[in-house]
């Protein structure tokens, strides 16, 4: 089956058809022609599929036209309500987060719950994903410290909505147990020396869990990577919101360093091989944050590579798990800065 058919098939994002159809979109996007936008009369939509999640959320590109020109939009159909994700992004944005800030976010403009569908603009620029693999070491360097900067800011001053997320119950539970365990039993099938490595990082991340550092809780963006951080002129943008939470700030912190060093492994042939950048991010928001921001680091930076590794298995991508779970137990094992 056609991807185009299985989207139009999803019967968990019941109101996608309807979104990926121009003309029934059109009719539903008419409330830009009014107060605070006024665009003028809309005369057409073209609609493109971006990234499709079966079953749970499918992110589209809009181009919208009226007579007083084309406006470039993203949408997000989700598989429930998501108006929680509008109106957190409303409340990140009014909280310093504008389209003039510094620090920034995609702006929202609507939610139309009939849709499920999130309207919000579209941010041009390279992501810093690209420029950490593709850049030289100055371009890396100010990178780097450009998302360090707005994870500090955004973990200083944004809004705590969300549900808050406690990886010590996250780790105790049942559920959790039952399912990383199915996930070592799986590895198991393929390599016994990649199954250990997978339990002992399993061991080693619930033993750990029961003894984290109390720290306050901060907004999370929830997936913070460089992936999703657009360093345009005279903004550092972030986006995908889908996840936010509060969290203890490492968490975040965490996220983008393992999943920088999965960056360097995968495009640059080295988990080694972004050590100076990821080290610039660190140092940077060590120097810009809140002292107790990074005391539970180790744990979540090798909490962060354990699921990587996961994404690796899931993809046959097993050198690569292998290496990512190597990276977790020595992250989790070094002597805490």
């Amino acid at each position: 089956m056609s991807e185009s058919l299985l989207l139009l098939a999803d019967l968990s994002l019941p109101t996608l058809s309807e979104v990926l159809d121009p003309i029934a979109l059109a009719k539903h996007l008419r409330l830009f022609s009014l107060p605070p936008w006024n665009w003028g009369t809309i005369e057409g939509v073209q609609v493109r599929v971006l990234k499709y999640h079966a079953g749970k959320r499918c992110t589209l590109e809009i181009s919208l036209r009226s007579d007083n020109g084309w406006h470039a939009l993203i949408g997000k159909v989700y598989d429930t309500d998501r108006d929680d994700v509008f109106q957190a992004m409303e409340r990140v944005r009014l909280a310093g987060f504008g389209p003039e800030d510094e620090f920034s976010i995609p702006q929202p403009l609507a939610y139309l719950p009939s849709l499920r569908l999130i309207v919000q603009e579209k941010v041009e620029g390279s992501r810093a994903k690209e420029i950490f693999t593709t850049g030289d070491e100055q371009s890396r360097a100010e990178v780097a410290e450009r998302c360090a900067r707005w994870l500090a800011r955004f973990h200083a001053v944004a809004p705590k909505v969300g549900a808050i997320l406690d990886l010590r119950e996250y780790f105790n539970s049942e559920s959790m147990s039952e399912s990383l365990r199915r996930c070592v039993h799986s590895l198991a099938e393929s390599s016994e020396r990649v199954a250990d490595k997978a339990a002992r990082l399993l061991e080693g991340l619930e033993d750990a869990a029961s003894s984290l550092s109390p720290v306050e809780m901060r907004a999370g963006h929830g997936s913070y990577s460089a992936a999703h951080v657009i360093p345009a002129k005279g903004h550092t943008i972030v986006i995908d919101w889908d996840g936010y939470d509060l969290a203890d700030p490492a968490r975040d912190v965490g996220r983008f360093l393992a999943a920088l060093r999965d960056v360097s492994l995968r495009r640059l042939g080295s988990i080694r091989a972004l050590d100076a950048t990821a080290e610039i991010f660190l140092s940077t928001y060590r120097d810009a944050g809140q002292p107790e921001a990074t005391r539970n680091l180790r744990f979540y930076e090798a909490a962060a590579s354990l699921n990587l590794a996961k994404h690796s298995f899931f993809h046959a991508r097993f050198e690569e798990m292998e290496t990512t779970l190597d990276e977790g137990l020595r992250v989790l094992e070094q002597e805490a800065v």
